[in-house]
């Protein structure tokens, strides 16, 4: 059965992979190659010639990497030889056995790092124990940062850190200086240098050790452990404000953004809620808590409270990460800069660190309250959080012409008749400039067949040339009835003429009218109203009733 370590190891590593992905896979396939596995394995038949990214659960270096090695792993093993630099973030232990060899510097993170080896530049390591054992070497400086630092085999140079303990018992070629709750020289310490240590209690030395400089103790700023704590809780806590942030404005993502934008365009109507919130919300609690009725209300401000110290000063960071990436970079983005400076702020102004915070708590919450109204009042998102870029300026420009229509430009505009201009004629009738919805309505009248002729003769047959007659009548005979004198009409003038004759005079009076028509419904030509009808006017064809073809 696996342990419980090794099941949290196991549930690690996956973050860790993700992690190196998302940093060096832009970079991996140009300077060198990535590898994900379980296990990752350097044989000493199969070297690799250049540098390697790898995710892993365990990796043994058994041959040669001529090149970097940068690693995430549970636990890694160097039997062979890495001639560049080893990076490893380690949830387990980095060996570094007897035999194996790293050309350059040993740096990262790890559970356990212990080195019988060889390094033959620096180790830079955070870890919960560093350990350098009697066969280890390493050429240059030691710089450790956790738990236990112990020295039993030899370094070239400096021996610097800030640990629980450190234990020296090997040959160290140039200072020590470092920061502990407790120093320890063995009788097998060897110094070449001064060896200066800040800790509450004396050092102790071992009746062999050497120190060819001076041992000097300087008084503790504070306890090592609480300040490892204390830095440890600042940095958990910051980490929890940008997680709670970012998850608040994915959330509210509406209203976050509107809060953003009230501190940029509405800064002290933000302001003015904030103080008014901070000072009506604790009242109103105490009074609820001491009502029977009102405790569970009590409670849930209680709890409301306690969201605004977290999420509180959210807007108005966010803004400030606005401003300084020039409306770049999004909402969350501009989050993630202005809380590194806000923070850095507060760390960097002891004095008015206190300051910092409390005024962007206030305006944070109201500006929370400023976007929680706007949302409800479905107001628009403020353009202030946009880039320049992508927002139009605020008039139109004195210059700014209207774009042309396609070949208007060149051809320029069309002169327009003068008022005094009679209106023209065309074939149907009088012209009208102005069209109304009557255009409409005559497009869609169908026109009446044409009488077609027959290819041998101009005669129509008698059945046609009397249907003709009827719908001629029919057309004209109000005309005739409302004429007083009938020899001017049509039917007049064509009395004394015989009925042939006058069946191909009006199969011709016709076959004028349908050309006109036909001339009408053109595409090219522009659509005309019909004329208004008047007394004794064809409404189609604009000619008076009395008007007839003239006779032969």
């Amino acid at each position: 059965m696996r342990s419980r370590s090794s099941r949290q190891e196991r549930h690690r590593l996956p973050f860790f992979g993700f992690a190196l992905v998302g940093v060096l896979a832009a970079g991996a396939p140009i300077f060198g190659s990535l590898v994900t596995a379980d296990f990752f394995v350097v044989s000493e038949d199969d070297p690799i010639v250049e540098d390697v990214y790898v995710t892993s659960r365990t990796a043994i270096v058994d041959g040669t990497i001529e090149g970097d090695l940068t690693i995430f792993t549970g636990n890694l093993t160097i039997n062979g030889e890495v001639t560049g630099n080893v990076q490893v973030f380690s949830s387990g232990t980095v060996r570094i056995n007897e035999g194996g060899r790293i050309g350059g510097s040993l740096r990262g993170a790890a559970l356990n790092i212990t080195v019988s080896g060889e390094v033959a530049s620096d180790v830079f390591a955070s870890a919960a124990s560093v350990v350098v054992e009697e066969e280890g070497t390493v050429g240059r400086d030691v710089m450790a940062f956790g738990g236990v630092l112990r020295v039993e085999g030899d370094v070239g140079r400096d021996i610097r850190g800030r640990t629980a303990r450190s234990v020296i018992d090997g040959s160290v070629g140039g200072d020590i200086d470092v920061a502990s709750q407790k120093l320890e020289l063995g009788s097998g310490a060897v110094v070449s240098g001064d060896v200066l240590y800040r800790s509450p209690v004396e050092a102790s030395v071992g009746p062999g050790a050497q120190v060819s400089g001076t041992v000097t103790r300087l008084p503790a700023q504070s306890n090592f452990v609480y300040s490892v704590i204390l830095t440890l809780a600042n940095l958990v806590g910051f980490l929890g404000f940008l997680l709670a942030g970012l998850v608040a404005l994915v959330l509210l993502r509406g209203s976050g953004s509107r809060a953003t934008g009230a501190v940029l365009t509405k800064p002290i109507r933000s302001l003015i809620y904030g103080l008014i919130a901070v000072v009506v919300v604790p009242v109103s609690t105490v009074i609820l808590a001491a009502t029977l009725v009102g405790i569970p209300l009590a409670v849930l401000a209680a709890l409301i409270i306690v969201a605004s110290f977290v999420v509180g000063p959210v807007p108005a960071i966010a803004a400030l990460g606005n401003r300084v990436l020039g409306r770049r970079g999004g909402l969350l983005g501009a989050f993630v800069v202005g809380a590194v400076l806000w923070r850095f702020g507060i760390w960097a102004i002891p004095v008015f660190g206190g300051v910092l915070y409390i005024v962007a708590l206030v305006w944070g919450i109201g500006a929370w309250i400023v976007g929680f109204i706007d949302t409800r009042r479905d107001v628009d998102i403020p353009l202030a959080l946009l880039p320049a870029s992508m927002t139009a300026p605020a008039g139109v420009p004195d210059d700014w012409t209207p774009p042309f229509a396609p070949g208007f430009a060149e051809a320029g505009p069309t002169e327009e008749p003068a008022d005094d201009d009679p209106p023209q004629l065309d074939s149907a009738g009088p012209a009208n400039d102005e069209p109304d919805e009557s255009d409409e309505a005559a497009d869609e009248v169908p026109s009446e067949p044409t009488p077609q002729f027959e290819p041998e003769s101009d005669v129509m047959e008698p059945e046609a040339a009397e249907s003709t007659s009827e719908t001629a009548g029919s057309d004209h005979g109000d005309s005739e009835s409302a004429t007083p004198e009938a020899d001017d009409t049509f039917e007049g003038q064509l009395a004394d003429t015989p009925e042939a004759e006058r069946a191909r005079r009006r199969a011709e009076f016709e076959t004028l009218l349908g050309e006109a028509a036909t001339n009408d419904s053109e595409p090219s030509a522009p659509a005309k109203a019909p004329p208004d009808k008047t007394p004794g006017v064809d409404s189609e064809t604009g000619l008076s009733d009395d008007w007839g073809l003239p006779t032969q």
